[in-house]
């Protein structure tokens, strides 16, 4: 028989408190796991943050092992379609900048250039 996924909770706060006591986490262990204050994640469980931090909701998922792109989804952040430029992704990837930034872009332009010819 094939598994059913469970349905997603209602609220960003019901799927962040699923996935904390699936952790087997306090609210004081995940404060610290993440170094978010403890009174915010005890407010964001309770559903009382109205516009929650996009970075500190990834934060929350990642610590949980919940699927970050769901949790985003809550507050109304989509992936986007497509992938990044090679630029962007060296940037926050390797946190490469200035001239190395532009010659590494450049060389790995020019090993596409030549698997693509």
């Amino acid at each position: 028989m094939k598994e059913r996924k469970k349905p997603l909770p209602n609220t960003l706060g019901q799927y962040l408190e699923h996935g904390r006591q699936a952790a087997g986490l306090s609210l004081r262990q995940l404060a610290n796991a993440t170094d978010v204050p403890l009174t915010t994640v005890a407010r964001l469980m309770r559903d009382e943050v109205e516009s929650p931090q996009a970075d500190l909701v990834q934060q929350l998922a990642r610590v949980l092992e919940l699927d970050v792109v769901d949790a985003l989804a809550y507050i109304g952040v989509v992936r986007p379609r497509g992938l990044p430029s090679a630029k962007l992704y060296l940037r926050e990837k390797f946190g490469l900048r200035g001239e190395q930034l532009d010659e590494a872009t450049q060389e790995i332009q020019e090993i596409i250039d030549r698997h693509n010819n």
